[in-house]
């Protein structure tokens, strides 16, 4: 054993010494080399593309001042999606810095720290190959946090509910909002992953909405709008009868305020939106006044009866007649109050008369005659007979329907100069002046006496103030009848199932005006009693005469308008029997006539009384 370890000893001995040569010679290197970098970084050692090797600490940090760029560069860009509004950000804006210190600091501790085996694998492959090393940021998340607090400021709106506010007549209507949130946590999320890989990029920011408890859409905020707000309702007739017709009626817009009622309603969201809506019972009432200006009764056709042919003979045609249909009218405004057409038509019905162009004497029942009466004007002054005149063609042709109540004034209309007349003389309350259509009451006498004989219920009638001598021939006392519209008319009804037409005649030679009723007979018979003459007073003396100054008269000139007649309360009596011999009306009429004093009209420079001036008969 002693031999067998000498000979071991031989032959290790030269490995031995080899390695222990070869592990000095390492040693050696590793030293020099460790003493070639004392106080620097190790050959190799790169960051960011800045080489490093053989650098103390001040040097590397010198190179590495500028070397990464993107820190500083704008190369974020968040946007906005809804509105594409952006904000450009650079890495620093949102909390990244370069650690300089730090990066120098691990570069020159590559090769020095941690096991042997480490440090010499770093320090070779540093020399050999080279390493890279990244640099060493440092993210600052309130800084972050904070410039991503200053975006949402920016986008962040609450949710504003809808809302009509009512001060006095006026209405404010303030549209709902819906509100925008930025979602921190994703942008958060979304900047932090761009920023740890170095890139460029634009960030689409997620913006959440959030609605309002009450929610009102577009189209709803502008109808809305619309009701309250929008320019102010005309109201206007479509086809005008004539250029008196109603004109365009403006929709005062407080009255309009007072209509408008608001009502929150519930969505299947659990949100609300407002029902707006005018109180249709209020605009009706509101129609309803120009109800009366629309309406246009209608005209019957008028006709005369052919004696030979006993058909009638058309005069004038008919003319329809309207009135305002109110629902149509407040239908169609509901339709138009949310849309920009302010003008709404008032919808109106067409009246067609009973009496068209087209009806027959048989279809109306007017086939003979049943009633004529004639009244005369001996002595009447031209302008009296032509009052009679102008007023009698008022009631040529009329026809008055079963069951109807004929009106005088109705028919007669207006009393003017424009309308025909001329001036003459009238009786108004005690005194007999200068007017216009004098000579009327001609008619409306003509008018009852034919009524009267007809037999037809008579439901308004006046007598005159005096006894007047023009109504003496005929049918005498009593049987007069005044009218002066709107307050004095002449009335009566057509009590049978059957039309009655009006015809009228002028006779100017024989100075007589006569009516004549058609319709069908009933068969009736009427019976006059009187006139019975009681309380008679003697009429005034002359010293009650009555002179009145007319400056128009002929210088020197006396005209006498009035004659002296006694005053009395005179009764006519009237019976009449249907088909059958009873009796359907049994009246009186009284007349109360006060006397009445001579009249005279006198010209410049007469001094009255003088009797001579006065013309004999």
């Amino acid at each position: 054993s002693s031999r067998l370890s000498r000979n071991l000893g031989f032959f290790l001995f030269t490995p031995l010494v080899f390695m222990s040569l070869i592990s000095l010679i390492f040693i050696v290197i590793i030293t020099n080399y460790q003493n070639q970098h004392r106080g620097r970084i190790y050959t190799g050692i790169t960051v960011w593309g800045v080489d490093l090797s053989q650098m103390d600490l001040a040097e590397a940090e010198a190179s590495l001042s500028g070397a990464l760029p993107y820190i500083q560069n704008q190369a974020i860009t968040l946007t906005d999606p809804a509105t594409g509004k952006q904000w450009q950000m650079t890495p620093a804006d949102l909390g990244l810095s370069f650690d300089i210190d730090r990066t120098v600091s691990a570069a020159y501790n590559t090769g020095r720290k941690g096991k042997l085996s480490t440090v010499l694998d770093e320090m070779f492959t540093s020399w050999y190959y080279g390493r890279p090393l990244a640099p060493i940021t440092v993210l600052d998340e309130g800084k972050l946090d904070a410039a991503l607090s200053a975006v949402a400021e920016e986008i962040d709106q609450p949710a504003t509910s809808a809302a009509v506010d009512f001060v006095g007549d006026t209405i404010t209507y303030t549209p709902s909002q819906t509100g925008r949130v930025l979602d921190l946590a994703y942008s958060r999320d979304r900047a932090v992953t761009t920023l740890v890989n170095f890139r460029a990029a634009e960030i689409e920011l997620l913006v959440n909405e959030t609605r309002p408890v009450i929610y009102d859409d577009g189209a709803n905020s502008n109808r809305i709008e619309q009701i309250i707000n929008g320019n102010p309702i005309s109201f206007y007739i479509e086809h005008p009868l004539d250029e008196f017709d109603l004109e365009s009626i403006i929709l005062p817009q407080e009255e309009q305020s007072r209509w408008v009622r608001i009502e929150a309603v519930g969505q299947a969201d659990g949100t609300f939106t407002h029902k707006v809506f005018l109180e249709e019972s209020a605009a009706r009432q509101w129609l309803v006044q120009f109800a009366n200006q629309i309406y246009r009764e209608p005209v019957n056709a008028r006709y005369y009866f052919d004696d030979d042919t006993r058909e009638l003979v058309l005069v004038s045609p008919h003319i329809n007649g309207r009135e305002l249909n109110v629902d149509a009218t407040l239908a169609q405004l509901m339709e138009q109050i949310e849309t920009s057409n302010r003008s709404v038509p008032f919808i109106v019905n067409e009246i067609v008369p009973t009496v068209s162009a087209n009806s027959t004497a048989e279809e109306l029942g007017i086939i003979e005659l049943i009633s004529e009466r004639t009244t005369y004007f001996y002595g009447s002054s031209d302008a009296r007979k032509s009052s009679i005149s102008r007023s009698a063609a008022n009631f040529f042709g009329i026809v008055i329907a079963p069951g109807e109540e004929f009106s005088f004034n109705k028919y007669l209309g207006s009393i003017s100069e424009d309308d025909g007349y001329e001036e003459g003389l009238i009786i108004i309350g005690d005194q007999t002046i200068k007017g216009i259509g004098g000579g009327v009451c001609q008619v409306s006498t003509t008018v009852f006496q034919t009524v009267f004989w007809a037999g037809f219920p008579i439901t308004e009638r006046w007598q005159h103030g005096y006894l007047l001598a023009y109504y003496y021939d005929g049918e005498g006392p009593g049987m007069d009848a005044t009218v002066y519209s709107p307050i004095v008319d002449f009335k009566f009804v057509n009590n049978t199932p059957y039309h009655l037409l009006i015809e009228n005649y002028y006779n100017a030679s024989g100075e007589s005006l006569t009516f004549k009723f058609y319709s069908t007979s009933m068969g009736r018979t009427v019976e006059k009693e009187g006139p019975v003459f009681e309380d008679i007073v003697p009429a005034p003396p002359q010293e009650d005469d009555v002179w009145t100054l007319d400056p128009d008269l002929e210088s020197g000139t006396v005209r006498q308008i009035d004659w002296a007649t006694e005053g009395a309360k005179v009764t006519v009596g009237r019976t009449v029997y249907n088909a059958d011999g009873e009796i359907m009306i049994h009246e009186d009429f009284v007349s109360n006539y006060v006397p009445w004093a001579n009249g005279f009209m006198y010209g410049p420079e007469v001094h009255t009384p003088d009797y001579s001036l006065v013309p004999s008969d």
